[in-house]
């Protein structure tokens, strides 16, 4: 009985250890595989998918192909949530009938089991995991499978088989084959994997019988516009010879009823370049290419490929209804098939696979789901926004029939409106601060492309009855006018550059966006002809000479000066600080905004990204401003409190996706009639392998003119092998060129290594090679210029650069560190004879429950609230709430106030959330009888003897501001 039980546990152990066997066909049939009727199975270089060679199945009506596995599989409570079954078929004839897959016990009990319909013809993917095939699921031992065929006869073909698959790929994606492969894309998360989804809504808006004049000459200004818009580039000869070449390796060429040559697959399905797969960067190469020859060089060739290319792609899977196994991503694949199938419209029309070319084109553009409105929680969308927009222009635009073609912009104008409203939670979109959100968070790496294309859309239907509404185009007019505020010039700070670290920037194409929009119409109520902001944007910010920019200096626009003031963006916990020409941006992260991205090979020593980071872009890029990768110290982005620590460790501890969010929900900025502000946050670290648990600090910003009050206290934790310190700045240095300054002195000599110990009664004063000057008055600080070692955050190789550098050292396992400097942003000759720095300001409070400072310069005083405070000696508060922002100014009898708090008080903490910023009442106590000057519903008071209690509702992480009077 005993060795029964052994036998069995090993059983269930080996069950357990088989997965992921490939079955190939190159050397035959393999024994496993068997039929009742003799000679049905045969290897075939008819067709492939995989290698050379294919299963051939010549079936009679209900046969039965079995494959026994050598070892059963055992599914557990876990592994039949992951694993399951991909493989490519190839079926020679359309027809209503299915193969059926049954997967039986060793009892012969069917337990699992799911269809494959044969409604298209050529290869088409079938990929399913067991949660989701039918059956009873009573038993899970499987011993093999078998393949049931239809009731007549019959061929198709197996490759590509892979049984059983060790974890099933989740964006796994339902078609016309397989429509219920998998539940998680009805998630509105998974929107690539919906096409199939979105192919059975129907329209709600009416056919017309017939065009009006007016409708058909909008389709005609339509068709011109667009055809301007895709013709203006010069097309190199580079892609078109590449096209040829892609070609020329491909090996095309029909077999049959279908093609044999370089299997079309996608790069989740294990495409292997090395064995001549190719992906759908490929196909793009090759119908673009082909298309430009055609149309510019009226290459005959060229056309019989492009069409030839065409009918391959479509017998490959790269057709209507198809999924081809796990389609994500794949608008940025496919781009150019659009724009370039539009050049070749009407040899498509004329072509006797038009209808094919068709359906293809809007299935793959998702233009189906244009038939009703963008639903109120679709996420993702600067991914469609940016790679499927145009592709759907283009398919609504070549539909044959006109009377569709008017009611398919209908649905898509109607669509892109209604995805131009500010999306609640973390779901992807425009939020109200105007930032955009990707990936759950704020990011300006995918926003540029997205709000290009939106431009485009608006270039091309402006003035017609397809542009967009009024609501929406204000709703974008926000997110430009953000992108503009957090871009100098046209780049922005590492803090908000995702996984992207040292890259990213506003585009032509972007830029251009500002022009169109405004040419859409005033958005100041004004009654002007276009609107006169975003007109001098545009100005300032385009290189080239267009006919938009020609159009605007007529009519005596100017361009805009650099943007100036406080901007709060706190859905990124965010706050971008302005002046002159340069920029400060400010990071942090909570429980509702994630610090940093980091993948497999992206940005992979990017932890400290949102450590509380003010970085100073001092010129209108990050190389002028001294930012450089090569050679960049990691730990070391300004502002941070950070462990230092050896590049090995700072690597992300997780092979795959970080985006790790904080406990703390007080993290962000706030500001005081849009022209200075504040940041505060309490820092924690997650516990997570080669992270500091218990690592915490406590940190605020004050921003005033051109000068930064940076406090931190409460700064701890348990690391003893690696120092904490807080970063000054990081610039490049370059020799005999740049010098920096210590209390006076010049320095410049590579190698210097200086300590210096900073007091209240004596500050150290540092000047970077950027201009900026630093007044350290708590702290000890240490400076360098030094050659450094560096990793590069793709590759992990090593880079090297010079650079100096200082940081406030708080020493290892810090139990209450602290410091205090002021940054003197590019100081003029003037400002320094009239100011004495330690004059300009003062420190009320600075502690863990508060960090408080009064601006003597602009008469401002500030309060980062981190607890429950009773301020005493405070002339206005008797009582502040904790994790509060609050900024004022007395103007006469009264005060200029402002509250917030950053956290935007989202109920669902997950990857992203539909579930909205709500409202959080935030109680102040003020000495003596004050009352709000002007109606608010968001601000009361109520007089209570000798204090006045002040109620602010605060949401979406934005500052209320209001004025007091006594």
């Amino acid at each position: 009985m005993y060795r029964f039980y052994l036998l069995y546990c090993l059983f269930l152990c080996l069950g357990n250890i088989l997965f992921a066997q490939t079955t190939g066909f190159e050397k035959g049939v393999p024994q496993s595989f068997c039929t009742v009727q003799p000679n049905e199975l045969s290897s075939s270089e008819e067709f492939y998918k995989e290698g050379k060679r294919s299963l051939a199945w010549q079936f009679s009506p209900r046969s039965v192909l079995t494959v026994k596995l050598d070892t059963p599989l055992h599914l557990d409570s876990v592994s039949k949530e992951k694993r399951g079954i991909t493989l490519w078929i190839y079926n020679e004839q359309v027809r209503k009938d299915s193969l059926r897959f049954e997967f039986f016990s060793p009892t012969g009990h069917i337990s699992y089991r799911f269809g494959f319909r044969l409604n298209a013809q050529g290869w088409r993917a079938c990929w399913i995991g067991f949660a989701h095939m039918k059956g009873d699921k009573q038993e899970n031992t499987i011993a093999g499978y078998r393949i049931v065929a239809p009731d007549n006869n019959g061929r198709v073909f197996f490759d590509r088989l892979v049984f059983p698959v060790k974890e099933m790929n989740q964006r796994t994606t339902p078609d016309m084959q397989m429509p219920y492969n998998n539940s998680l894309t009805f998630r509105d998360l998974w929107h690539w994997c919906r096409v199939w989804q979105w192919e059975q809504l129907e329209y709600d808006l009416p056919l017309p019988a017939t065009l009006t004049p007016t409708e058909k000459q909008e389709l005609q200004t339509i068709e011109e516009r667009l055809t301007k818009v895709l013709t203006a580039d010069k097309v190199s000869q580079g892609k078109i010879d590449k096209a040829y070449a892609t070609f020329q390796k491909a090996q095309i060429q029909r077999s049959g009823n279908g093609f044999t040559g370089a299997p079309l697959v996608v790069p989740d399905d294990k495409l292997n370049r090395k064995k001549g797969e190719i992906s759908l960067n490929d196909l793009e190469t090759m119908l673009s290419g082909f298309a430009y020859d055609a149309y510019y060089n009226q290459s005959k060739d060229a056309e019989h490929k492009y069409f030839l290319v065409w009918d391959y792609a479509m017998n490959q899977g790269f057709a209507f209804g198809s999924g081809m196994g796990t389609n994500h991503h794949y608008g940025y694949q496919i781009r150019k098939i659009y724009t370039t199938a539009w050049l070749m419209r009407d040899k498509i029309r004329q072509a006797p696979t038009c209808d094919n070319i068709l359906s293809t084109l809007s299935f793959w553009a998702a233009l189906q789901e244009t038939r009703k409105a963008c639903g109120k929680n679709r996420d993702e969308l600067l991914d469609t926004w940016h790679t499927l927009l145009m592709p759907k222009i283009v398919s609504a635009m070549m539909t044959k029939d006109e009377r569709e073609r008017v009611r398919a912009l209908k649905g898509l104008s109607r669509w892109v409106s209604t995805s131009l409203r500010y999306t609640p939670g973390t779901i992807g979109g425009i939020k109200v601060d105007g930032t955009t959100f990707h990936h759950g968070g704020f990011y300006p790496a995918y926003t540029t492309g997205a709000l290009a294309m939106l431009g485009q859309f608006i270039n091309l239907t402006n003035k017609t009855s397809y542009q967009l509404t009024l609501s929406a185009r204000k709703v974008l007019k926000s997110a430009l006018i953000a992108m503009r505020n957090y871009c100098n010039k046209y780049e922005w700070g590492v803090g908000i550059s995702g996984r992207h670290p040292f890259g990213g920037s506003m585009k032509d194409d972007d830029i251009d966006a500002f022009a169109y929009l405004a040419l859409s119409g005033d958005f100041s109520d004004k009654g002007e002809p276009f609107d006169h902001q975003l007109a001098a944007d545009y100005l300032r910010l385009c290189k080239r000479n267009t006919p938009e920019a020609a159009y605007f200096k007529q009519q005596g626009i100017l361009p805009a000066t650099a943007p100036q003031g406080f901007f709060v963006y706190n859905y990124g916990s965010a706050g971008i600080f302005r002046r002159n020409n340069w920029m400060v941006t400010l990071k942090g992260y909570n429980t509702d905004v994630w610090g940093a991205e980091i993948y497999t090979k992206d940005n992979r020593y990017g932890r400290y990204q949102s450590y509380g980071s003010v970085q100073i872009m001092g010129a209108p890029s990050r190389k002028a401003s001294g930012y450089n990768e090569n050679g960049w110290d990691w730990n070391r982005l300004p502002g941070t409190t950070t462990i230092h620590l050896p590049f090995e460790l700072l690597n992300s501890p997780l092979p795959g996706t970080t985006m790790a969010r904080s406990k703390e929900k007080f993290a962000g900025a706030s500001s005081l009639k849009n022209q200075n502000g504040m940041f505060a946050m309490k820092l924690m670290e997650r516990d997570l392998k080669n992270f500091t648990g218990d690592f915490v600090a406590r940190k605020s910003v004050f921003c005033f003119d051109n000068r930064l009050i940076c406090l931190g206290t409460d700064i701890k934790n348990s690391n003893s092998d690696y120092p904490t310190e807080t970063t000054l700045f990081q610039h490049v240095f370059r020799p005999g060129k740049d010098f920096i300054r210590i209390t006076g002195e010049k320095k410049q000599q590579i190698g210097l290594q200086q300590e210096l110990p900073a007091s209240d009664t004596q500050p150290v004063c540092l000047e970077d090679g950027c201009g900026n000057l630093y007044f350290v008055k708590d702290g000890k600080v240490k400076v360098q210029i030094t050659e450094q070692e560096s990793r590069h955050e793709k590759l992990r190789t090593p880079t090297t650069g010079t650079f100096a550098s200082a940081w406030i050292a708080h020493g290892t396992a810090p139990k209450d560190g602290s410091y205090e400097y002021m940054v003197w942003i590019q100081p003029s000759g003037k400002e320094l004879k009239t100011h004495v720095p330690a004059a300009t300001y003062k420190v009320i409070q600075r502690d863990r429950k508060m960090h408080a400072v009064n601006d003597v310069l602009t008469g401002t005083m500030a309060y980062a609230v981190f607890e429950d405070t009773k301020p005493a000696a405070d002339n206005v508060f008797s009582f502040l709430p904790a994790e509060t922002m609050v900024m004022y100014q007395k103007e006469n009898n009264a005060l200029v106030m402002s509250v917030c708090t950053p956290d935007l008080n989202i109920a669902e903490k997950t990857f992203t959330t539909k579930e909205p910023s709500r409202i959080i009442i935030k109680e102040l106590e003020l000495k003596g009888k004050w009352h709000v000057s002007a109606h608010d519903k968001r601000v009361k008071t109520t007089y209570r003897t000798g204090t006045t209690q002040l109620s602010v509702e605060c949401q979406h992480g934005q500052p209320v501001e209001f004025t007091l009077v006594q």
